[in-house]
């Protein structure tokens, strides 16, 4: 079982603002949702210690992202590649970089997978 493996809340910034969102790590699989009303999917692998995969969502019409693009319709899919240590620190910020413009997460883990984790 990898170190990733859990529930975690992601605190995001971006040029145009701010937001929260919850992703759960799982068997190479990843899924969330924000406090906008996003939902999110993806995979990823573990390699040589860090989490490599992508995460995709679609923005709805008439919103604007956290990091400032506007969408008066319904976006394709956006698809963000990661590239993450596998045991993501809390206390660091880490860069994301969107097709749609750069930004910040923190990862807090809230639920471990795993019959050792106590979390």
């Amino acid at each position: 079982m990898s170190k990733v493996e859990g529930i975690y809340t992601a605190y995001m910034t971006g040029a145009a603002g701010q937001g929260m969102a919850m992703f759960v790590f799982k068997d190479g699989k990843i899924a969330g949702a924000d406090i906008a009303g996003l939902t999110f999917a993806g995979n990823y692998k573990i390699n040589a210690s860090r989490l490599i995969g992508e995460v995709r969502y679609r923005m709805p019409a008439g919103s604007v992202s956290i990091t400032g693009v506007s969408f008066p319709k319904s976006s394709d899919w956006i698809v963000v590649p990661l590239s993450l240590p596998e045991e993501i620190d809390p206390t660091e910020t880490y860069q994301v970089d969107t097709p749609i413009g750069p930004l910040n997460a923190k990862f807090v883990k809230n639920v471990s997978f795993g019959d050792n984790d106590a979390d």
